[in-house]
C-alpha cells in the first residue's frame, strides 16, 4: 500500500487554525493600538484612516518587523538627501543595506508618512477621491508607485475587507468596479452610500480571499529552518527588511536567480537548506505537474542533493505519483 504523501499544511510548524489565530490576533492588536492616529490623521490630512492603517500593517508585519521593531518605521520610508534625523540601515533590493528614516515614536512616523502624501506630486490625484473610496486609493497608491509588488493594490483591499477597516471612519464595504456614491449625511460625519456601490461585509472579495488564503500558507520552521511564506503585496525586498538579512543570502539559500521568480505564497528559507530531510517521513510521492524545485522547498533540501539522491534533473517537472527519495 502506498504511503500517504505529506500535505503542504504539514510543512507548517503550527496548525492552520492556531496560524490562523495567531496572525489574526497580531493584527487586530495592531489595529486597536493604532486606529486613534490613523483617524486623527484623515482629519489633518485627508487620508483614509483604513489605507493608513492596510499600509503599516502590510510594509510593517503589523509591527513585527525587525525595520519597525528597530526604527519605529512603519511605512518602510527611506531616507534621502534631504532627511535630517536618524537614520538606520536595513536590507531592500540593494547589494548594501540602504538608508530608512528613523523616528521617536510611532505618531512621528504615522505624521511623516501623512506629510508625505499630502505634500508630494506623485500623490496629488488621490485627493480627488473621498475618503471612504478605499479601492481607488489603494490603486492610485500603487499606481504612483510607492510600492514595487505587482499586487500591492489587492493586497491592500484585501487586509481593509478582512479586517473591516472600512469601518472604522464609518465607511461601508465597497463593491469592486462601482462608483462610490454617498446619497446623504444623516449626521455630519456618518454618510449613507448607494446601496449599488456597497456589497454585504459577509460576501468575500477576490482580494479578501487572496489575504485568507495567504494566511493559511503560514510557515516558521521547516526541516528545523526558519522560513516564512510570502504574502500578498510582498516582494523578496519585503522579506529582507523583515528579518534583516540581505536579498543576495535570501536568493543562496533558496536557489533562486533573481527576485523576480519570487511571488506571493512562496516559502522563502531563512537559512540554508539542508541535505536531507530530518523529519518522520521518508518518502514523498509527487502530485502531477509538481517540480522537483517546488518539493525541495516543502522539505528543506537542496535541491542539487534531492536531484542527486533521485538521480533526477534539478528542474524536471514531475509526474503525478513520482516517488522521490527525502533521505
Amino acid at each position: 500500500m502506498r504511503p500517504l504523501s505529506v500535505s503542504v499544511l504539514l510543512l507548517v510548524l503550527l496548525s492552520v487554525s492556531s496560524a490562523l489565530a495567531q496572525r489574526a490576533e497580531t493584527v487586530r492588536g495592531y489595529i486597536s493600538q493604532y486606529k486613534s492616529l490613523a483617524l486623527q490623521f484623515e482629519k489633518e490630512y485627508g487620508i483614509p484612516a483604513s489605507i493608513t492603517l492596510a499600509q503599516s500593517i502590510l510594509e510593517s508585519g503589523a509591527g513585527t518587523s525587525s525595520l519597525t521593531r528597530a526604527s519605529n518605521n512603519h511605512f518602510c520610508i527611506k531616507a534621502g538627501i534631504s532627511w535630517t534625523g536618524r537614520v538606520y540601515l536595513a536590507w531592500d533590493d540593494e547589494k548594501t543595506k540602504s538608508r530608512f528614516r528613523c523616528y521617536d515614536s510611532a505618531e512621528s512616523s504615522f505624521r511623516d508618512y501623512a506629510q508625505l502624501l499630502s505634500t508630494s506630486k506623485y500623490y496629488r490625484n488621490l485627493f480627488s477621491f473621498s475618503v471612504y473610496d478605499y479601492r481607488s486609493w489603494a490603486y492610485g497608491l500603487k499606481k504612483a508607485g510607492y510600492a514595487t509588488a505587482p499586487n500591492y493594490a489587492q493586497a491592500l483591499i484585501g487586509i481593509i475587507d478582512q479586517y473591516k477597516l472600512y469601518a472604522i471612519n464609518g465607511g461601508v464595504k465597497l463593491r469592486p468596479g462601482k462608483t462610490v456614491i454617498i446619497t446623504k449625511y444623516i449626521e455630519q460625519e456618518k454618510p449613507v452610500f448607494d446601496e449599488t456601490c456597497v456589497i454585504p461585509e459577509d460576501e468575500e472579495t477576490d482580494e479578501q480571499r487572496i489575504i485568507v488564503e495567504a494566511m493559511q500558507r503560514y510557515a516558521v520552521e521547516i526541516n528545523n529552518i526558519h522560513c516564512t511564506v510570502v504574502q500578498p503585496g510582498e516582494t523578496l525586498a519585503s522579506v529582507s527588511r523583515k528579518h534583516d538579512i540581505s536579498p543576495i543570502d535570501l536568493l543562496k539559500y533558496n536557489e533562486l536567480e533573481s527576485e523576480y521568480q519570487v511571488k506571493a505564497g512562496d516559502i522563502i528559507f531563512l537559512n540554508k537548506k539542508k541535505k536531507k530531510y530530518d523529519g518522520a517521513q521518508d518518502v514523498y510521492w509527487a502530485t502531477g505537474g509538481e517540480t522537483l524545485y517546488e518539493v525541495s522547498q516543502k522539505f528543506g533540501i537542496q535541491l542539487h542533493r534531492l536531484a542527486k539522491m533521485n538521480d533526477l534533473n534539478d528542474y524536471v517537472r514531475l509526474k503525478e505519483g513520482t516517488r522521490i527519495r527525502l533521505k
